[in-house]
């Protein structure tokens, strides 16, 4: 087991028939903007079948072992721990999706303005002290990161800010996200210039 330990990103692992095993790992703490990421040294004694899972998601994901817990501790820190306080649900995609077809579009913008406007804001004065664009943005990185809501991606030219946020939810889907944004980029004052189509929407930023 030591061997397969190293091999997979961890330091040691101690077999305990009652408790499961011991395992050290190297766990990502944070760094200052731009810099590697720092690490903490630290051990953990899991269930045997959370223990294999991990082994297992790993495999398929051609990572090690220690990425893949780091992952799900970043995942736990910088967005589940935090949305436990609006007591958050985890919802299937194909179920989400229902909810927005039995809905009318009327429906869907005043739901996604009323969203826009509850969690996201007090997220971000927690998270980032306050609101402003690039908090905004990095809200939105990480409900991608995290959430599986949409896929962002980001491209700055000429001083202008394009992000382009890919969702699986149709029309629909779209309806939603631009009156979801909209509301949290409206107290700023500098609304953003949209782009809809059925599974993206596009907005631009100055």
């Amino acid at each position: 087991m030591r061997s397969d330990a190293i091999e997979n990103g961890l330091d040691s692992s101690v077999p305990d028939e009652t408790l499961g095993k011991l395992i050290t790992w190297q766990i990502l703490t944070g760094a200052e903007p731009n810099l590697r990421p720092k690490t903490a040294t630290a051990s953990f004694r899991l269930d045997e079948s959370a223990l294999n899972a991990l082994q297992e998601d790993a495999r398929k994901q051609n990572v090690s072992v220690n990425t893949m817990f780091n992952q799900l501790l970043l995942t736990y820190a910088n967005y589940d721990r935090p949305m436990k306080r609006f007591h958050m649900l985890k919802l299937p995609a194909s179920s989400f999706m229902h909810l927005l077809q039995a809905a009318t579009n009327e429906a869907i913008i005043e739901a996604g303005n009323s969203a826009g406007k509850d969690v996201p804001k007090t997220y971000i004065r927690a998270k980032w002290g306050e609101l402003t664009v690039e908090s905004v943005l990095d809200y939105l990185r990480t409900t991608a990161d995290h959430a599986n809501l949409f896929e962002y991606s980001e491209v700055i030219r000429g001083g202008k800010i394009s992000v382009t946020l890919s969702h699986d939810f149709g029309a629909k889907g779209s309806l939603f996200l631009q009156s979801y944004v909209q509301a949290i980029f409206e107290p700023l004052g500098k609304p953003p210039r949209f782009l809809q189509d059925e599974n993206a929407v596009s907005f631009e930023l100055q």
